[in-house]
């Protein structure tokens, strides 16, 4: 089964002080075999926050078990014209770039499973080509 994963179950993950650390944490260590994809989009969220909240050190970790863990989707081209679609559609939403590039990243894929804490947005993007995103946290 692929999974799509967001910023905010990643950085939940590495950062033992999260309130939903140990629940992601669960969550990984119950699905082996599942096949996670990372939109390249959220790294430079995901570096900007592990840096300035966890520090330096932790932010070489991650790019470490990125290369171990995960499948990097590369943001295409296609893509771009979509995120620009999902950002018009919701902009009462304010969904953001990362946001929508995880969104289009995921209907390109044909993935509607998503590890996410942020259901303020996904939970109410209905994604082309699925009713909905089944949120797995």
């Amino acid at each position: 089964m692929q999974i799509i994963l967001e910023t905010s179950a990643i950085y939940s993950l590495i950062d033992k002080g999260d309130k939903s650390h140990n629940l992601v944490k669960d969550f990984f260590l119950k699905k082996n075999g599942f096949y996670y994809i990372l939109p390249s989009t959220t790294i430079p969220e995901l570096c900007y926050h592990i840096n300035t909240r966890l520090g330096p050190y932790f932010e070489v970790k991650l790019l470490e078990e990125i290369n171990k863990s995960f499948h990097l989707e590369i943001l295409k081209d296609e893509d771009i014209m979509r995120i620009i679609e999902i950002l018009k559609k919701y902009d009462k939403l304010n969904i953001g770039y990362v946001d929508a590039s995880i969104i289009a990243i995921a209907e390109r894929l044909k993935v509607n499973k998503i590890l996410t804490l942020d259901r303020k947005h996904f939970e109410v993007v209905a994604p082309r080509g699925f009713d909905y995103f089944d949120i797995l946290i």
